[in-house]
């Protein structure tokens, strides 16, 4: 899968991924914030897992309270620094607590929008959840979901549990279906805890993308 022009989830299956509104993301993709590709027919995927990925960051500064201006404001200052249309999915992609977005250029951190040095020290990266290969983002981890990960060089991308790649809609459907927890555990070698609470986030994910 070419992670940046093969189409992996649509807008409807990303949100939830992503714990976020449709809305939200669906105007992001509108006004070309993230990446996408045109769809062949109604509902298909149209988000490469880049566009997935991008899509996390900017999740991500919208938690920390970033306006939708700044949150595009700064997705322009990153491509521009990096001379790249992907520059907000690099590992130098960063944040200071909500007030502005960093990206990292030679060894110095540098404010999207007009390239001010900041203080390493202030700045939390992204890469607890996001894996890079070189400057290609590789996997992204759900946290939300727990030990949850979507990974393009598997399935498609769709969103597996490790270390078993155990595919959460697989363990979604056998609870939808009414199998008891500890069932389900024992199939897919996970604890009654963990598929409780991976249930349970996907359930307010749901919620909240329809939202």
């Amino acid at each position: 899968m070419n992670i940046y022009t093969d189409p992996m989830l649509n807008v409807a299956n990303a949100a939830t991924y992503l714990d976020i509104p449709q809305s939200t993301l669906a105007q992001w993709k509108r006004s070309a914030v993230i990446h996408s590709v045109d769809d062949t027919r109604r509902g298909w995927p149209t988000l490469p897992f880049v566009a997935v990925v991008e899509a996390y960051v900017l999740r991500q500064l919208r938690d920390l309270g970033f306006t939708r201006r700044h949150i595009e404001e700064a997705a322009d200052g990153a491509r521009r620094w990096f001379h790249d249309d992907y520059g907000l999915a690099r590992p130098g992609i960063g944040h200071d607590d909500g007030v502005e977005i960093f990206i990292e250029a030679g060894g110095e951190l540098f404010r999207a929008q007009d390239h001010q040095q900041a203080i390493r020290e202030t700045v939390s990266g992204f890469h607890e959840c996001i894996e890079w290969s070189g400057q290609d983002p590789k996997r992204l981890r759900l946290a939300r979901f727990g030990n949850v990960y979507l990974d393009p060089r598997f399935g498609w991308g769709r969103p597996s549990v490790a270390p078993s790649n155990a595919p959460i809609s697989a363990i979604i459907g056998l609870w939808y279906a009414g199998e008891p927890l500890d069932v389900i555990a024992h199939e897919y070698d996970m604890t009654v805890e963990d598929v409780d609470a991976l249930v349970r986030a996907w359930s307010q994910a749901n919620d909240r993308a329809a939202a």
